[in-house]
């Protein structure tokens, strides 16, 4: 597998210092986040150039685009068509895949419908660019572990739609990590690692998701991952956005280092 790393870690920096920090740490991808007011290093609604722009700056330092980081709420009318310029924006840098949360709430009938919905309205940007989506389980929402997720791919198109597997949501919802990897691997599109200081809700401390400084199973979850038909695993952390740039290269490294070993 290849290694990538979320430019998210670098939220309270521009894309440029973003590339030099992945690069340095011999990282081979990136997931290129579009997320306001957490990691804001691409928009949608630009001009070709702007991309093309961006697309050559990635390539200059050897990265790949592994995905556009696209998390937002997709259930609203504006996080809808903002998705689906991301989409468009990600044909023109040449990314496989968008990534986002569901949105919805947790057990709830009317809410996984709503999101169901919604999903195969933005199916048809998918189709009409080229570049799929690929939806996270994650706490608190309407997908949130295997069982949500095999459900969703049942009544979404599975050509254009897959799962955005992290380990750390389903862990936190009390299923064994290893195992619903296991059972979703023909239905990734993309694979994200970090590890997670314990089984709240909450995702915890930045260092608590350098990988072996947490609680999770990662020799087990390492092992399913492997039998996973994706390219890149990526690290993507949470909280590091105010960090001192010296703090979030030490994290990334850290981070690459672990990997290096495992994957």
């Amino acid at each position: 597998m290849k290694l990538g790393c979320s430019t998210l870690l670098f939220g309270g920096y521009d894309l440029d210092t973003a590339l030099e920090g992945i690069s340095a740490a011999g990282y081979q991808g990136i997931e290129l986040c579009a997320i306001p007011n957490m990691g804001l290093h691409v928009e949608p609604d630009k001009p070709d150039s702007y991309y093309a722009e961006i697309k050559q700056k990635i390539a200059d330092r050897g990265l790949e685009i592994e995905s556009l980081g696209g998390s937002g709420n997709i259930l609203t009318e504006e996080g809808r068509r903002r998705f689906e310029a991301l989409l468009r924006a990600a044909e023109k840098l040449g990314a496989p895949y968008v990534t986002t949360g569901p949105g919805g709430r947790s057990d709830d009938e009317e809410s996984f419908r709503a999101v169901v919905q919604t999903i195969n309205e933005i199916t048809k940007t998918c189709r009409a660019t080229g570049v799929k989506m690929s939806i996270k389980p994650h706490v608190r929402q309407a997908v949130y572990n295997s069982a949500t997720a095999l459900r969703l791919r049942q009544e979404v198109d599975p050509e254009w739609v897959g799962i955005n597997f992290d380990p750390t949501h389903v862990f936190r919802v009390g299923e064994p990590p290893h195992e619903a990897c296991r059972k979703l691997k023909d239905h990734i599109f993309t694979l994200r690692f970090r590890d997670t200081e314990s089984t709240e809700l909450a995702i915890g401390s930045v260092e608590g998701q350098i990988p072996g400084k947490g609680v999770m199973p990662l020799d087990e979850i390492v092992a399913a991952m492997k039998e996973v038909p994706v390219e890149f695993v990526t690290v993507e952390m949470v909280g590091a956005k105010d960090f001192p740039l010296e703090e979030v290269q030490r994290v990334i490294q850290e981070t690459m280092e672990y990997m290096k070993k495992v994957f």
